[in-house]
């Protein structure tokens, strides 16, 4: 995937309108990145505070020198997974052909 400038904010754009696209066509699927999601409550959790600014602010705040935005919250998700038993997605058999 490619995000410009390796932008964090413009990911969380991508998987706004990915939510929202959900909503258009009554897809009930979970969806753990939006303000109630389950990432965005445990990222919360991790950092010790809520914001009304996103999580794409708050993981650049928190990033430490020598690392990017986009590098920590996949760090980031990996914790969210491990923690919580998620995996990630299978691959589709069409994917694999």
């Amino acid at each position: 995937m490619w995000l410009r400038d390796g932008s964090l904010r413009h990911l969380e754009s991508l998987l706004l309108g990915y939510q929202i696209a959900l909503g258009v066509h009554s897809i009930d699927e979970p969806f753990a990145f939006g303000n109630d999601g389950s990432f965005t409550a445990w990222l919360w959790r991790r950092i010790g505070r809520s914001s009304s600014l996103g999580g794409a602010i708050e993981t650049e705040r928190e990033t430490p020198a020598g690392s990017t935005p986009i590098a920590e919250f996949f760090l980031l998700l990996d914790d969210f997974r491990r923690e919580t038993g998620r995996t990630r997605p299978q691959a589709s058999s069409m994917a694999r052909a």
